[in-house]
Formats: C-alpha cells, sequence, structure tokens
C-alpha cells in the first residue's frame, strides 16, 4: 500500500505538532503520563511568584504553578487566585496550608504544601489556606525599616536640643560661663597655692605643727587610757551582785504596786479616807466648823478667855 506525499507530510506535520507540545509541558516541569490534582490559594500578594514555580512537600517537589489569575473586588482590592498541580499520588488534610516563601537570597519564589494532620483529605478542586513567609532580605528591611525609623526619630530630637541649646546659650550666657570657667580657674590656682603651702610647711617641719601633732598625741594617749579604766571599772562589777539589786528592786516595785492597789480599792485608813465619801464630808464639815470656831475666837476672845490683873472675873 503506498501512502500519498500529501498524507506523509500530514503525518510528519501532526507528529511534530504532538511532540513539540509534549517537549513544552516537559520543558515547564508537567507530568506527561500521570494526572495531577488541581488546589487553589488565594493571596493579597505574592512577591514575585512566578508561573512553573515549583510546589514542595517537605522538601520533596510534588508540583508547580500552573496560573496566577488576578481578580478586582468590589472595593477596588486586588487579590490574587494562584492554581497549582500537584501529583495524585500525594494525599493530604485539607487544612493543610500552601505558603509562599524563598529558599534562599538569589532563588526566586517558590510554594510548599505545610501539613496539616487531621481532617478530611483535600481534593481536586478544593481551595487551600495561603500563607506568606519573608525571605531572608525580606525578614532584614522589615527589622531595618523599624529601626531606621527610630533613628530618624532620634536624629530629629538631637537637632531639636541642639537648636535649643544654641538658643539657650545666648551672647550674655556666654559671658556668663566665660565668667564662671575664669572663677574656677582662680580657684583651682588657689588649691594649689595652699596645697604647695602645706607641703612646704611639712617638709620643713615647722615647730608649730610638731606641737600640734604632739599635743593630738597626748589626747589620744590619754584617752586611751581613760577607756582602759572605763574598762576595768566595768570588768570589777559583780554581774551577779548586779542581777540581785535589780532583782529586789523588781519585788519592791511589785509591793508598792500591790500597796498602791489597796488603796485604789479602798483598803487601809489611806484607802478609806480616799475612797470614802462620808468620811471625806465629815472631816470638810469638822474643818469648816473648826475655821467658824477660829474666826468668832477672834472676833469675841472674851468670850472664851476671862482675864484679870486684880483676880477679879470679867464678864460679859
Amino acid at each position: 500500500m503506498k501512502f500519498s506525499k500529501e498524507l506523509k507530510a500530514g503525518a510528519i506535520a501532526l507528529l511534530a505538532i504532538v511532540g513539540f507540545v509534549l517537549l513544552f509541558q516537559f520543558m515547564k516541569g508537567r507530568s506527561l503520563f500521570t494526572t495531577d490534582n488541581i488546589f487553589f490559594a488565594k493571596y493579597d500578594n505574592v512577591e514575585g511568584l512566578a508561573q512553573s514555580a515549583p510546589v514542595s512537600i517537605n522538601g520533596l517537589k510534588v508540583g508547580q504553578v500552573d496560573k496566577i489569575i488576578p481578580k478586582t473586588l468590589n472595593n477596588g482590592r486586588i487579590n490574587f487566585i494562584v492554581k497549582i498541580t500537584v501529583d495524585n499520588n500525594f494525599q493530604f488534610s485539607k487544612n493543610s496550608m500552601l505558603e509562599i516563601f524563598e529558599p534562599g537570597i538569589m532563588s526566586g519564589k517558590e510554594m510548599r504544601i505545610n501539613l496539616e494532620y487531621g481532617g478530611t483529605t483535600a481534593k481536586d478542586g478544593d481551595t487551600l489556606k495561603g500563607a506568606f513567609k519573608l525571605g531572608t532580605l525580606g525578614s532584614l528591611s522589615s527589622q531595618v525599616g523599624p529601626v531606621k525609623d527610630q533613628l530618624q526619630t532620634v536624629l530629629h530630637r538631637v537637632d531639636s536640643l541642639m537648636a535649643n541649646a544654641n538658643l539657650l546659650v545666648d551672647n550674655q550666657n556666654r559671658a556668663e560661663i566665660k565668667a564662671l570657667l575664669s572663677n574656677l580657674n582662680k580657684t583651682v590656682a588657689a588649691l594649689q597655692t595652699t596645697a604647695g603651702n602645706v607641703n612646704n610647711l611639712v617638709g620643713h617641719n615647722d615647730p608649730k605643727l610638731q606641737k600640734v601633732l604632739d599635743d593630738a598625741s597626748l589626747t589620744m594617749q590619754s584617752g586611751k587610757v581613760t577607756l582602759d579604766k572605763y574598762g576595768n571599772l566595768a570588768e570589777s562589777i559583780d554581774t551577779k551582785k548586779l542581777n540581785a539589786t535589780i532583782a529586789n528592786l523588781d519585788v519592791t516595785v511589785g509591793k508598792l504596786n500591790q500597796v498602791i492597789g489597796g488603796i485604789d480599792n479602798g483598803q487601809g485608813s489611806l484607802g478609806k479616807l480616799m475612797k470614802d465619801e462620808q468620811l471625806y464630808n465629815n472631816l470638810n464639815a469638822a474643818s469648816t466648823n473648826l475655821n467658824s470656831l477660829i474666826e468668832d475666837m477672834k472676833a469675841n476672845p472674851k468670850r472664851y478667855i476671862n482675864f484679870s490683873v486684880f483676880g477679879k472675873n470679867n464678864k460679859d
């Protein structure tokens, strides 16, 4: 059986097209002879993620990014729907997270499935939770940014402080500061002169200074002798006798307290005198009568005393 040239040319062209498609899919990393599952995830920012980026599970490539679809919401915000394909040989929970990350400083963005155990198994067409992890440079930038802002704030405050200091230190204040420094220099010079005089005095062994030192030495010796005397006196005190005296004093105070308590309770003559109100009233009345009697005797002495030179009694 013979084929025409046109049929042969068409067959060759068809095989070339099929081969080109298969080669294109192979170069994109897609499996040619297996069926992949499709999953979706939503992000606000894909941070440079590109199509055909690998998708891995625990470091093993299991799929790739198939498409990134931008979607504009009613409020004007833009979300990105990332479509990935995963080899259907891998089964994982629907609670797993699809994360965008950067494996190295010089590497592009990739995706990985962070496995979560438990729950229903993810099926073809499910939407997974999206997550994003900053790379090394991004993390460094996020940390340096606040530090830079704080540094700018500090520099601004320092600038303001310097400006205020310049306003504070005007010409008059500068002159006062100069005068203060000049006086301080004079004071330091006077102290140096005094120190030199003291050194000269000590070096030449001035008799007056020597006399002061000798007097101080004698005073210290006298103080030592006095302390020794008081120490001997303290040692000579009999502690037992002192304790016995304190105990007798304690007993005496106790008896005195008993006497005072008896008086307060009306016991004894003194207690009755203090507590018996009738006795107090009688004594008060007797004192009043005695005062009246004395006053009457002063006023009418002849009533009580008769005196005659010749032995004759005079009567009122």
